[in-house]
């Protein structure tokens, strides 16, 4: 489908969905999404795979408050690492992540 005729089907200008797909826009509002769902009949599993998208797409967050200076320092020295950083460097972060976390719960 062209992007005039998802934008007619949309109700949106064509320049809002270049926007979404080039990234310029950021993630779009819930209303939009709401509506691409009911416009394109989406199914279940679709809909999971839009959201899933969606969240990984998110460019802004907030540090949590209750995040710790060291957690505070790590977000930040990973900022500028952004766009750098190798897929090595990648794998082992995630490793690291999903380590389980009982192994750093205290023992008694």
């Amino acid at each position: 489908m062209r992007q005039s005729d998802a934008a007619e089907l949309l109700g949106y200008e064509p320049s809002y969905l270049c926007g979404l797909e080039t990234g310029s826009k950021g993630t779009p509002n819930p209303e939009f999404v709401q509506l691409l769902i009911q416009r394109y009949e989406l199914t279940s599993e679709e809909i999971e795979d839009l959201l899933n998208s969606l969240k990984l797409s998110n460019r802004r967050f907030t540090i949590p408050l209750k995040a710790s200076c060291e957690e505070y320092k790590l977000v930040n020295s990973l900022k500028d690492q952004l766009g750098r950083l190798s897929p090595t460097q990648i794998t082992l972060m995630q490793i690291a992540l999903n380590l389980d976390k009982s192994v750093d719960a205290p023992h008694h």
